[in-house]
């Protein structure tokens, strides 16, 4: 069935952002609507600004000018609660960032206990539950050393969705697996859009963007150069540099 994200109400809203180091600057008035329940995927050269945009949305990066909305309170309100704004826009890193030593449940639980001030009871019984989800309820009680990429990698998506997010950034979530081990992930990333998380995913993974999102985002220079629907986008890109980018992915 196809979502109605036309009439979704607006998660976020982001308009006119610049992010400047020194006279670098790597994002250029920078817009950006996302909707309930819609799935954006950022693609674009390497060095285009798209993983500086998803850590300046999750407030790791201090944009240096522009507004950031999320369900229309301003984000970059000075008397925020940030800790509370990440529990409801998680991000996914590429790297992963598991505590080494502590094992699968208690990576997952950490947060909920000590930020939701959840029981450690309940808190394990849902990290149980999410690791079920991703696969990897025999995995509970090893350290991440034993684990491989993907696992790893869907372990850390487990943590994130057991802060109960409204938002999940993904900042290149396959880009440091090996590619036997991609798919995994891009299959569990899959299976959130198709309950209806809202996702705002940076990826090189063409055929994951053509398939999942409903939105395609093309970034260069520091600038959105071109979006549309999956098949706009990669079927009959408008942009120059647009079909530069797909040239080899469109043959």
């Amino acid at each position: 069935m196809e979502k109605m994200i036309e009439t979704a109400p607006k998660m976020l809203e982001i308009s006119n952002l610049s992010k400047n180091y020194g006279q670098n600057h790597v994002l250029k008035d920078v817009n950006l609507t996302v909707r309930q329940g819609e799935v954006v995927c950022i693609i674009g050269p390497s060095g285009s600004g798209k993983s500086t945009f998803l850590r300046c949305i999750n407030l790791l990066e201090q944009p240096t000018a522009g507004k950031i909305y999320y369900r229309e309170k301003n984000v970059l309100d000075h008397s925020l609660n940030v800790s509370a704004y990440r529990q409801k826009v998680g991000m996914v890193f590429q790297g992963y960032y598991l505590f080494a030593f502590k094992n699968v449940i208690d990576n997952i639980t950490m947060a909920p206990i000590s930020l939701l001030k959840k029981s450690r009871a309940e808190a394990e019984e849902e990290a149980l539950t999410l690791l079920t989800k991703v696969g990897l309820a025999n995995k509970k009680l090893v350290y991440p050393a034993s684990l491989s990429g993907g696992q790893k990698q869907r372990v850390a998506i487990a943590r994130a969705l057991a802060m109960h997010p409204d938002l999940l950034l993904f900042d290149e979530p396959t880009s440091a697996l090996d590619p036997e081990l991609v798919g995994e992930v891009l299959k569990v990333m899959k299976n959130l859009a198709d309950e209806g998380m809202t996702m705002v995913v940076v990826t090189h993974e063409m055929s994951f963007a053509r398939e999942v999102a409903d939105r395609v985002i093309f970034m260069e220079g520091g600038y959105i150069v071109e979006q549309g629907k999956p098949t706009e986008i990669f079927e009959n890109p408008q942009n120059e540099r647009t079909q530069k980018f797909l040239a080899r992915y469109l043959k």
